[in-house]
């Protein structure tokens, strides 16, 4: 990773954890020299400007996403399911495709490494040879403040950098102060080969180890100059109703030529708070850092990921956002906002009569707010039919005004936006991510096998033992399955919770910061990782499913008291919508078998994922493992043959009986986990796609009422 446009400093770090839950847009990745640096928004991402710039020549318009790919000299993503749900879903009206992060590594000088890279070498044997930028992502260092260990001053980066160039360090040079480096402490090393004056190494600054955060998504250093002359004033910084530190007067030091306070950070190891005092080495007058960690001050704005650093208004609801304090350690500093989809080729979906394309529903749109209210303006009596007899009948305006951005349709295209257009009423809104996750279960569902011979998904029925049959309509093996990632933002200080509005799910994306500068309707290109592995389906048999509910009255016994938590709640809402004893099955025969997986085959649960089919229309669940970009060895696969399974499922059962925490797990009824911890059913949360709730071993063992109670013996 590179660290600055004109410093040498570089950070390896591997192409899927830039796109995980730590790490990505606006997070603080952790450098081998103890530093802290945050990748910047991908509109600086210099391989996405390449490609995105060839799609948008005019000459390459008729070129196919591989040739485009071909010619920027990066990788493309076939995923065509997954730019279609974005561009529906998320309004990334303009997206085209996703890229895959380059794979690079760095030589023994902290040079990148390119010679051996496939793309590098193919654009090589073409002439074209690709720059260093292609192949690195740009980052800043944050925190922006440092500390000298020789004599504990306190100061910007930007002011460590001129005391560099002004004490003539290693000769001024620039090159030298990355990573940055402390110029009043020399090492007893020197470079050896060089033809600098001045060749001493000198030591590191240490970056300070707290920002503030809030709750919106943006981060600030804390203004430490600000917050010192408000400290030797006697403010109350921490009042709950907010204080402006950034824009706080300065206090003048009487000792100081100029009147500035020159900065020290004394660690004192003999107070209760391990924080220590600043003090002003000029006026010796020092504030205590205790309690800095309740500091409430109000929120700027400030984006520095963007490499503009844009600053926003930020408030909450009628109110400013107050900031709060983390380590830069914290988790709460990001929580990535990143989206899977299980690689399905689109000739192996059903499109319900009267769906929309994502293309059809951009062109909608379009005649809804622009074209339409135009022709209203200008007609006395218009009508819907009328408009579109003109319009499109007897003229080409609206094909026209199609191409004018780049929008194709089919006649099939068209004459579901005429529906849609001319009987609005009898459009049924659709759920487009209901949809998405119903598409992928149909395909299991309605095939015994792989439909096609496209690459990338490979499955097949297995024969189920008879006493499965009774619980499962079908289970399958899945030798093959691609998982795509990306990343659309992040959110600070608490992840954001989704909402049941109208029957849809909708999340708060006030809360969430996007990784590009641009307006999302402009994004052409996203950064995204693709892996390759296997899994096993399981098809539940519905209609026992229900009437094993409706049996033992299972959705009224889990209603239960909510956490006062946003997640509880989302959680709570969904289970009301499609059952609550089918979710609590489902999810907990899920875990279960993931924790049997660990036992029986040494798989660990973190390596395996999950991904529920849950509604009125689905009921099953896939659990699956995405390895590399090579796939993974065969072990779910293998064992997903009918008498492992089968054994897998009854072993399973007979250890969800007993739990370390027996009797206090088993008899839990509060909250929306009963019978569960993380001794029996729990998971790590990132394997899990609920955040481990709604769990109850109950619901599949208990001798009144579970499900798999049979099985037991």
């Amino acid at each position: 990773m590179d660290i600055n446009n004109k410093k040498q400093y570089n950070q390896g770090i591997g192409k899927y954890k830039i796109l995980s839950s730590t790490a990505g847009v606006g997070s603080l990745v952790t450098t081998k020299w103890g530093g802290f640096i945050m990748p910047l928004s991908i509109s600086d991402w210099q391989f996405i400007k390449t490609l995105s710039a060839e799609i948008t020549k005019p000459e390459n318009a008729n070129h196919t996403l591989q040739q485009l790919g071909n010619l920027a000299g990066v990788e493309i993503i076939d995923d065509t399911r997954f730019v279609e749900f974005l561009k529906q879903k998320k309004q990334m009206t303009a997206l085209k495709c996703f890229i895959a992060v380059p794979h690079i590594q760095l030589d023994k000088f902290n040079q990148i490494d390119k010679s051996e890279h496939p793309i590098y070498k193919k654009k090589q044997d073409l002439g074209v040879e690709l720059k260093d930028e292609m192949f690195v992502i740009p980052a800043i260092n944050f925190p922006k403040w440092f500390i000298s260990s020789k004599n504990y001053e306190l100061k910007s980066i930007d002011d460590w950098a001129e005391i560099w160039k002004t004490e003539r360090c290693n000769d001024g040079k620039m090159d030298y102060f990355a990573p940055p480096r402390d110029p009043y402490k020399k090492t007893f090393r020197t470079f050896k080969k060089s033809m600098l004056t001045d060749k001493t190494v000198y030591d590191l600054l240490k970056p300070v180890p707290m920002v503030l955060i809030c709750p919106n998504g943006h981060i600030s250093d804390i203004p430490w100059y600000q917050y010192f002359c408000a400290k030797l004033a006697g403010e109350k910084i921490d009042r709950p109703e907010g204080f402006e530190l950034f824009n706080y007067d300065y206090v003048s030091c009487p000792k100081s030529p100029d009147e500035k306070h020159n900065l020290q950070w004394i660690t004192n190891r003999n107070q209760g708070e391990s924080w220590g005092t600043l003090k002003c080495s000029h006026c010796q007058r020092t504030v205590s850092l205790a309690g800095i960690m309740n500091i409430k001050p109000f929120c700027r704005g400030e984006r520095p990921w963007d490499s503009e650093n844009r600053r926003e208004i930020c408030m909450s609801g009628h109110d400013r956002t107050i900031m709060q304090m983390a380590l830069v350690t914290s988790n709460s500093i990001y929580y990535a906002n990143s989206l899977s989809s299980l690689y399905i080729p689109n000739e192996y979906i059903e499109k319900p009569e009267g769906q929309l394309s994502a293309e059809a529903n951009k062109m909608l749109k379009k005649i809804e707010e622009k074209i339409y209210p135009r022709y209203e303006h200008r007609t006395e009596t218009p009508s819907r039919d009328d408009f579109w007899q003109k319009m499109f009948e007897n003229s080409d305006t609206l094909r026209d005004a199609a191409d004018d951005d780049d929008i194709e349709l089919s006649e099939s295209d068209w004459n579901e936006i005429k529906q849609s257009f001319v009987n609005p009423d009898e459009t049924k809104e659709v759920d487009v991510l209901a949809t998405y996750r119903l598409n992928e279960y149909q395909v299991f569902a309605k095939n015994s096998k792989t439909p096609g011979d496209k690459p990338g998904l490979h499955f097949r029925d297995i024969d189920l033992p008879d006493y499965l049959k009774e619980y499962f309509t079908k289970i399958q093996t899945i030798d093959t399955l691609a998982v795509t990632t990306t990343q659309l933002g992040f959110s600070r200080v608490s992840m954001p919770s989704p909402k049941i509005v109208s029957e849809k799910v909708v999340y708060p994306d006030e809360q969430i910061k996007p990784i590009y500068a641009s307006n999302k309707e402009d994004v052409l290109v996203l950064p995204a990782n693709q892996l390759f592995g296997e899994g096993i389906f399981f098809m539940f048999n519905e209609e026992k499913v229900n009437q094993w509910a409706k049996r033992h009255n299972l959705d009224e016994y889990y209603q239960c008291n909510l956490n006062d938590d946003d997640m509880s709640k989302f959680m709570s809402d969904e289970m009301d919508q499609y059952g609550r004893a089918r979710f609590y099955l489902l999810h907990t025969f899920s875990h279960i078998i993931m924790k049997e997986m660990e036992f029986s085959c040494g798989y660990p649960t973190a390596s395996l994922n999950e991904r529920l089919y849950y509604s009125d229309q689905m009921c099953g669940v896939l659990i699956y493992t995405a390895d590399g970009a090579e796939g993974s060895m065969g072990g779910l696969v293998w064992q997903g043959q009918p008498h492992l399974i089968a054994n897998i499922i009854k072993t399973a059962m007979n250890r969800a009986l007993n739990c370390s925490s027996d009797p206090m797990c088993w008899e839990n009824e509060d909250g929306l986990n009963r019978a569960s911890c993380f001794s029996c059913t729990m998971i790590s949360e990132t394997s899990c796609e609920q955040r481990n709730l709604g769990l109850d071993r109950r619901a599949l063992v208990d001798g009144r009422f579970g499900y798999f109670k049979e099985t037991i013996g």
